[in-house]
């Protein structure tokens, strides 16, 4: 074994005055990164340790001194002696009074927001995404292109909810992301459903030592919510060692109003007219920890181990509906009263292992990993419907109970090499998922308070799946030339049957998922790409199951144990000027899209909104986006969109057999960073955003706009932030309409939440500011579909 040997010594200044946290990073020779590194004590000392006979570079780095190189040829344990770094006026006042700006790297494909060590590496990364360009922050749904993207951090799939996602990456600082990747055509080693990606990379962690946060949210808007948490991280030569939790509470409020018209069987005549106003309160509380153990093992080998967990204890919904139904000539028939109650709880235990070995010097590398996801969600709802003619006089009740619970146990292994190969990079991996999904309703008629077991509307449903998957994928780089190139193959065999149904679902298939990608610089200030990727989608394990959940006794949703995966094919052209200006034109193809269909039936007078598979849906868009910094104190991110949208479906409860929803539409997007003060301690963020009317299912969306505003201040040498601000600062998100008009379907309704709020969050940094968090989340897409629509 070569033996390990250590360099010490100790930093001061001009003044022979000992300076701590200085940054001492070691470099092999003729090597652009560091492969270690420290920082120095209270007294200026410093030790590298675990280092094997040969030369090295070492760095000495500090805010407002000079950097200092020094070369060691090493063969034995060396004193340095003392180091002294002098001071730099110019430097110091540079850092004073400018600060690092956000860079874009765009190719065909993919775009870079590199923010390491810049004016936006404060706050959470959760602030960081809704400034990040192609990103749309929307309360808690992340969008890419009208899609919701798969989450990586670091190239690992994060397998919790939109809800949990969102807990984890507030609680996660800004000044621990290197870059964001925003990823429109994935290449064939992210799984096939990953049809858009949104990879954060955090920085790596080089010093050595401990650092903490604690943090406060408060917002308020018909109801407050809060949200606290802490992190913590150590680092020495051979452990990172992470773990952060957060806890929330929140009480929301939700106001609906809808309008259906039921036809007669000519599909012509009004047979009736239903007016429905609705309101939910919603009390829920969360908890989410976060740990993650990085072992070195030697230079050569690493292993992680990596745990998220959510435990959501209680969330209760009470609901309240008031229906009047009109006859023809809009004279009140009858009511309806609803009162309902819905109380869940949910588990989800995530746990990750991953190895990875460098095979070589000239970078080859080989990386295994196996995840195991627990998730439990039990429910129970009542529900009670009161009937009365238009005078008031009661003619009936109708009551019921139900209690579910759906168990999910999902495991997933991979193993991936990487290899130089032809003067590129050559990838190949395979990966298998197991997914068993146990489900179970039980329904209860309630009559004088007492429940009677409905044998027939209750049901059992379990569900099996296995995907076996394998992939390659080569990466060339020449001059002016790039080049990405893969294939993936999937099998998969899906079993899942429904007591009450019988077997319903049998499926045996493999499909192939071709990507490729080029892009070329035609000078320094032009490029210009092309690109071509497919995907699939599966359905969400929630969605496959055949139970319902009601709204009123005649308004509920429902799953699809018969629903089948999409297939989507996009092709892009990009060109860029200056990375800073962007043009995107597009065409995107999904067979057997997935989305939640609402149909009426005319027969029973019900509505009810069910997972469905439509025949297709396509888009045409252009898309024009601008980033630059315009001065010194104005950063200036503009998107817009022109786009044309259409869903084939069929019409079912309608005599025609299909239908076409489609529309043109505008979106336009806008987000301006301000330096308030020189030091850029102050800082205020403004963002708009506009979308036209757009298609969404079989239902339209009427336009949206909305304008968030919020302040940041930095104190105690930006250890501690403040931050202020309003989301929908003109309340425009108010009474959001969605309509269904074709045939014999006639219903809208307009929902008013809780958008417009005022938020507080407070948050406090100790220990070595200078280390990088290893906060990881698991991702996949198996993880993925265990979320709710």
């Amino acid at each position: 074994m070569a033996q390990e040997l250590s360099v010490f010594g100790k930093v001061t200044d001009a003044e022979n005055a000992p300076l701590s946290f200085v940054n001492v990073l070691v470099y092999k020779a003729e090597a652009d990164a560091a492969f270690k590194g420290t920082t120095s004590d209270a007294d200026g000392s410093f030790a590298l340790k675990g280092l094997e006979a040969g030369t090295y570079t070492l760095n000495f780095s500090y805010i407002g001194y000079e950097n200092l190189a020094q070369t060691v040829a090493l063969s034995s344990n060396k004193n340095l002696g003392n180091i002294v770094l002098r001071e730099n006026p110019e430097m110091l006042d540079e850092t004073v009074v400018t600060a690092k700006l956000p860079t874009i790297q765009k190719s065909s494909g993919k775009l870079v927001f590199n923010v390491e060590n810049t004016s936006f590496s404060v706050g959470s990364t959760m602030d960081l995404l809704k400034k990040t360009p192609g990103v749309v922050v929307i309360g808690e749904n992340i969008q890419v292109k009208f899609s919701a993207p798969v989450i990586f951090i670091n190239g690992k799939r994060v397998y919790l909810s939109a809800s949990e996602v969102v807990s984890l990456l507030e609680n996660t600082d800004a000044a621990n992301i290197k870059s964001i990747e925003v990823i429109t055509n994935p290449s064939s080693k992210y799984d096939a459903d990953a049809g858009t990606v949104l990879n954060i990379i955090t920085s790596k962690a080089i010093s050595i030592g401990y650092k903490g946060s604690v943090n406060a949210t408060y917002e308020q808007a018909v109801y407050p919510k809060y949200k606290v948490g802490t992190s913590h991280l150590y680092k020495n030569n051979w452990l990172n060692f992470y773990v952060g939790y957060t806890y929330g509470k929140r009480k929301d409020y939700k106001e609906d109003n809808s309008y259906i018209r039921f036809f007669q069987p000519d599909e012509v005549s009004t047979k009736s007219i239903w007016e429905t106003d609705f309101n939910r309160t919603t009390k829920y509380e969360n908890h989410n920890g976060n740990a993650v153990l990085d072992l070195t093992l030697n230079d050569k080998n690493t292993l992680s181990l990596t745990s998220n967990v959510s435990l959501t204890p209680r969330v209760d919904y009470s609901n309240n509906g008031e229906s009047l139904i009109y006859n023809p000539q809009r004279q009140v028939d009858s009511t309806i009263t609803t009162l309902s109650s819905v109380n869940f709880k949910k588990n989800n235990l995530n746990f990750a292992l991953d190895y990875n070995r460098q095979l070589n010097d000239k970078g080859a590398t080989l990386s295994a990993s196996a995840n195991y996801i627990y998730y439990d969600n039990s429910q129970d709802q009542s529900v009670s419907s009161d009937y009365s003619l238009a005078n008031g006089d009661f003619l009936r009740n109708n009551s019921f109970y139900t209690e579910s619970n759906q168990g999910s146990n999902i495991f997933t292994g991979q193993t991936d090499i990487s290899t130089g190969l032809w003067g590129g990079t050559f990838e190949a991996g395979i990966k298998f998922s197991n997914v068993i999904t146990q489900s179970k309703l039980d329904f209860f008629d309630t009559e004088n308070n007492a429940n009677t077991f409905n044998n027939t509307l209750s049901d059992d449903f379990n569900y099996k799946e296995n995907i076996y998957a394998e992939y390659i994928n080569f990466t060339k780089e020449w001059d002016k030339w790039s080049f990405v190139s893969g294939l993936r193959g999937e099998y998969t065999v899906i079993d899942a049957d429904s007591r009450s149904l019988g077997q319903v679902n049998r499926q045996q298939y493999f499909d192939i998922f071709p990507s490729v990608s080029f892009h070329y610089t035609i000078n320094d200030n032009n490029s210009i790409g092309l690109s071509y990727g497919r995907s699939i989608e599966r359905p969400r394990y929630q969605s496959l199951n055949p139970f319902k959940y009601f709204i009123t006794e005649r308004d509920f949703n429902s799953g699809n144990p018969n629903l089948v995966p999409a297939i989507e094919d996009k092709i892009k052209l990009t060109m860029g000027h200056k990375n800073k200006l962007f043009f995107e034109l597009y065409y995107q193809h999904v067979e057997n899209s997935l989305d939640v269909l609402t149909f009426q039936n005319n027969d029973n007078n019900t509505l009810e909104r069910t997972d469905a598979n439509m025949i297709k849906s396509y888009q045409y868009a252009f898309d024009v986006t601008y980033v630059n910094s315009l001065n010194s104190w104005w950063w200036l991110y503009l998107q817009t969109s022109s786009f044309y949208l259409a869903n084939e479906f069929y019409a079912s409860h309608s005599a025609p057999e299909k239908y076409t929803n489609d529309n043109f539409g505008q979106y336009i997007s806008a987000t301006n960073h301000f330096a308030i003060s020189k030091d850029r301690t102050f800082t205020a963020d403004l963002s708009g955003l506009y979308i036209s009317k757009v298609v969404i299912g079989n239902r339209f969306l009427k336009n949206q706009n909305y304008i968030n505003i919020s302040f940041q201040k930095l104190f105690w040498d930006k250890r501690a932030s403040l931050t202020v601000g309003v989301d929908d600062v003109f309340d425009t998100l108010k009474d959001m309409a969605m309509a269904s008009r074709y045939y014999n379907q006639d219903n809208y309704y307009y929902v008013d939440m809780e958008n417009r709020l005022f938020r507080l969050g407070v948050k406090y940094n100790f220990g070595n500011a200078r280390l990088r968090d290893n906060s990881k989340q698991i991702k996949t897409d198996e993880g993925d579909r265990l979320e709710e629509k």
